[in-house]
Parts: C-alpha cells; sequence; structure tokens
C-alpha cells in the first residue's frame, strides 16, 4: 500500500513528534510495511471463522437482581464518619 511524506509528517505531529528526515524516511518504510501485511491479512477467506471476542471462552455469572431488606439510614449515619443532610460527608476528589 505505501505510504507518503505528508501522512508520515502528519501522524508525526499528531504524535507531537519532531522526526528527522532520517527518521521519516525510517517511519515511511516500516508503516508501509505494516500496511502491506495488513493488505496480505485482508485477503484471506474468513467467511466461515465464527467472531471471538474472547479467547478463553469466559462468560460473565450474573445474577438476578432481588429487591431486599435496605440499611437503616439511622445505622448509616452512626457508622459515617461524618453526616449531613442524610449523606455521608468525603473528601472532595478533583
Amino acid at each position: 500500500m505505501g505510504i507518503d511524506k505528508k501522512t508520515i509528517k502528519g501522524i508525526a505531529n499528531l504524535a507531537s513528534l519532531k522526526l528527522t528526515p532520517d527518521e521519516e524516511k525510517l517511519m515511511e518504510d516500516q508503516l508501509g510495511r505494516i500496511l502491506d501485511y495488513m493488505d496480505i491479512l485482508g485477503e484471506l477467506n474468513l467467511t466461515d471463522v465464527p467472531p471471538t471476542s474472547h479467547t478463553l471462552g469466559f462468560t460473565n455469572v450474573t445474577r438476578k437482581d432481588k429487591e431486599g431488606k435496605c440499611f437503616d439510614v439511622s445505622v448509616v449515619a452512626e457508622l459515617a464518619p461524618e453526616w449531613q443532610d442524610d449523606h455521608v460527608v468525603v473528601p472532595r476528589v478533583v
């Protein structure tokens, strides 16, 4: 596929990289080879290959939500180091 110098300079700019002309040439060659390899992979016939979301076959174990007894607000207020207007007061996180 190849990649041109203008694209290399654009990518370097997005990555905040300052490339020398030699480094630009090196990146042009290396990224060109990577894109050529992606073209080869794109030619594969993957029609009968099922999509894979996880290579190990794990499934998420979940449970149904069940309504249950909640904590009494007065109990929570007693456990909280600081309580104000029916809320636990915590340090500000910025």
